[in-house]
C-alpha cells in the first residue's frame, strides 16, 4: 500500500489538477481563508513574466535577500512579501501554495495529510514545521524564489545571487521525477496562521 506521500508523488496528476486537490483539502479542514478564482486557462504572455522576474529580483535584494544563504529557510516571509508587491505593483493575483518538492529519490520538506492533520492538532510554535512555501500565478505558474537557494546549500553548490535562485515553471513543462516538481498539499495562509507559524521556516 503506498504511503500518503507517495500518492501526491505521482506523476499522472499534473500540477493544476494537484492544486485543485490542494484547494478543496484546504476547504476541507476550514483553513481557506482567500477567495480564489483562478481558471487557469489563459497563460500569461512571456513579457508578464519578465516583469515578474525582475520585479521578484528587485524586491528581493531591497529586501536584503542578496544570495542563496540569505533566502534558505525563509520561504514564507519571502513569498508573502512577493504576493503583496506583484499585486500592488503589477496587479497580478497569487495564491500562497504550502507542499513540498518531489524527487524519485529525495522529498525536500515532505509533506503528507497525516503530517499537516497532526500539527493542527498539536501545533508547537517552537519547533519549525517542515513545509515549503511557493507562489502559484494565476495561469499555473509557480514562482519560487527559495528551494534552489536551500538546495545550494543542502548539495554545497556554493552562493548565487537572489536572482540567480529565482524559479518560474510554467504550466506546460512536463513533470519530471528525476528533475524534481512542486507537489501542492495546501493553499493560502490560514495553515500558517492557525499553526502559529506565519514565519514558518522550512527545514
Amino acid at each position: 500500500m503506498p504511503s500518503e506521500a507517495l500518492k501526491y508523488g505521482s506523476a499522472k496528476l499534473s500540477y493544476k489538477e494537484r492544486l485543485i486537490e490542494a484547494i478543496k483539502y484546504t476547504e476541507s479542514l476550514c483553513l481557506h481563508k482567500e477567495n480564489i478564482e483562478f481558471t487557469f486557462d489563459k497563460q500569461l504572455e512571456q513579457s508578464v513574466r519578465q516583469q515578474i522576474f525582475q520585479l521578484s529580483g528587485d524586491a528581493l535584494y531591497d529586501y536584503g535577500y542578496n544570495k542563496s544563504s540569505d533566502l534558505a529557510g525563509k520561504c514564507t516571509p519571502v513569498h508573502l512579501m512577493l504576493q503583496q508587491h506583484l499585486k500592488n505593483d503589477l496587479g497580478i493575483d497569487s495564491l500562497i501554495t504550502i507542499g513540498d518538492r518531489y524527487w524519485d529519490d529525495y522529498i525536500y520538506c515532505e509533506m503528507t495529510k497525516e503530517s499537516i492533520e497532526r500539527e493542527l492538532n498539536h501545533s508547537n510554535i517552537y519547533e519549525p514545521i517542515k513545509a515549503h512555501v511557493w507562489l502559484t500565478l494565476p495561469d499555473g505558474t509557480i514562482l519560487d524564489c527559495t528551494a534552489e537557494a536551500h538546495a545550494d546549500l543542502l548539495f554545497e553548490r556554493g552562493e548565487h545571487p537572489a536572482h540567480k535562485c529565482i524559479v518560474l515553471v510554467e504550466p506546460s513543462k512536463e513533470e519530471n521525477a528525476k528533475s524534481g516538481y512542486h507537489r501542492p498539499i495546501l493553499v493560502g495562509t490560514g495553515f500558517l496562521e492557525k499553526t502559529g507559524m506565519i514565519q514558518m521556516r522550512c527545514l
